[in-house]
Parts: structure tokens; sequence; C-alpha cells
């Protein structure tokens, strides 16, 4: 995970520093800053997936008495331990086409992330593991939002539609801050104003 973020901050720095660069040198127009902003957009969106393990189907397995969730990431695949779970949030927004995203956020006691979608077989397994956790007093932070999906109590009395509301505000500024902030630093840097066209206006 820290290498995957790694890689898509060295390779956003280095685009937003030639962009800059070249727009001082006059190869580029001072207007070309979009190509740090385009940068910026989508190393917001690889950090954004990387960071929570955004996963494809999860597969649930034992292994030396050790309950685990493991899925496919940007990273490779990347594995939780159930048993040493130490958060489950959930997510859920409005998405593309009508359709709404509803997902959990996993993260155990080593700090590993992992995000899956619906799968009856995993959120059995999270569930009971949750459970055994309540029932040893053991010190997992599972929001309300996620115990309703789970179909534990207490559940989440918030109404559906706010949380999906809120969630797409939050994809919007983890996805767009980003683009914000590379053009703002790429105008900075080529000594160009940020909200002033080069025509004045």
């Amino acid at each position: 995970m820290r290498l995957g973020l790694g890689i898509v901050g060295a390779a956003w720095a280095t685009v937003v520093l030639a962009d800059a660069g070249l727009i001082r040198t006059h190869v580029l127009k001072e207007t070309d800053t979009g190509i740090a902003t385009g940068a910026g957009f989508v190393a917001g969106v690889l950090a954004y997936m990387i960071w929570f393990g955004d996963a494809g189907t999860p597969h649930v397995s034992t292994a030396e008495g050790r309950r685990l969730v493991s899925a496919r990431t940007l990273t490779g695949v990347r594995t939780i331990e159930l048993d040493a779970l130490a958060g489950v949030r959930r997510f859920a927004a409005i998405g593309r086409y009508g359709g709404t995203i509803d997902e959990l956020r996993l993260r155990d006691s080593h700090g590993l992330r992992l995000t899956i979608g619906r799968d009856t077989r995993a959120e059995d397994a999270i569930r009971r593991a949750v459970v055994r956790a309540d029932a040893s007093g053991a010190s997992v932070k599972v929001t309300r939002h996620a115990r309703s999906r789970l179909g534990l109590d207490p559940s989440s009395s918030v109404p559906r539609f706010v949380h999906l509301f809120f969630g797409v505000w939050v994809m919007l500024a983890a996805l767009l801050l980003p683009a914000l902030g590379s053009y703002t630093i790429a105008c900075f840097l080529a000594g160009t104003s940020a909200w002033v066209s080069p025509s004045g206006h």
C-alpha cells in the first residue's frame, strides 16, 4: 500500500514540476496548467483506491486458525485478519447511471485496509468477527451505519438518503481537491496567477 502511494505521489510531483518548468521556459503556454490539473485528478483517484483498498470479489479463508478476508486491489492481493479487526465503516453514495455504491471498509490492527462490496459470505464472516469482538470486549470500532448493513445493534437512525447524499460529496471532495491543489501549485511554481486569466480578466 505504502509503495503504491509513493509511486503515485512521485509520478504526480514529476508531472506537476515538469508542467510548471515547461511553462516557465515558455515551451508551454500559461494556460497549459491543465496538464498538472489532470495529473492531480488521476493521482487523487488512484490514491483514494489504494488507500481504502478498493477490491474485487473477496475470498474468505482460514489459515493456521486465523480467519482471513482477501481480495485483489490495485497494488495486489490484500488480506485482512478478521480476528485482528480494528474497525469497520460503511460507505454509501449515489453511483453512476442511477445505481448506488454500498461498501464496507475494513481495517485490521496491522493497519491494512480493504474495501468490499456486496458479498454474502464475506459479510457473514465480518458479522461473526464483530459479534466475537463485542462478546470479548475487544476494541473494534464499528460505526452504526456499518452495523445496520451487518444486521447488528445498535443500528443507524440516519435516513438512507442522507448517507447517500453525504457520500457523493465525500467522493467529489476526494477526487476534485487534488486536481484543484495541483492546478494551484502548478500556477505558483510557473509564476502565473491561479485565478486570473492571461488576458487579465
